[in-house]
């Protein structure tokens, strides 16, 4: 998200139900979570799955880094947070250095 526009509520329900439907993964980059936004304030996928009915956690993933939050370039402290326990595994072996 270069640009680090967010995505309201109900447009992101509408995302959740269509991977549901169509089966697919949905990676949320919330690189910019913590940085301040006027409307509409920022909400994270977490947030919003548990309102949508028959959601497979499996299928919803986000990734976040601490760079862009705390204005620290070059800083590679990332985080990857998905319940799929295929898609945890696969990141431990990409890791190059260690894992909290």
């Amino acid at each position: 998200n270069p640009l680090g526009t967010i995505l309201d509520k109900e447009t992101l329900k509408d995302i959740l139900r269509f991977i549901n439907d169509k089966n697919i993964h949905l990676v949320c980059d919330e690189i910019y979570a913590a940085t301040a936004f006027s409307q509409p304030s920022f909400i994270s996928i977490s947030e919003v799955k548990s309102e949508v009915v028959g959601c497979n956690d499996d299928l919803v993933h986000i990734v976040y880094s601490l760079s862009k939050d705390l204005g620290f370039p070059g800083f590679r402290v990332g985080i990857i947070y998905s319940y799929n326990d295929a898609v945890v595994n696969i990141a431990r072996k990409m890791s190059s250095f260690g894992l909290v």
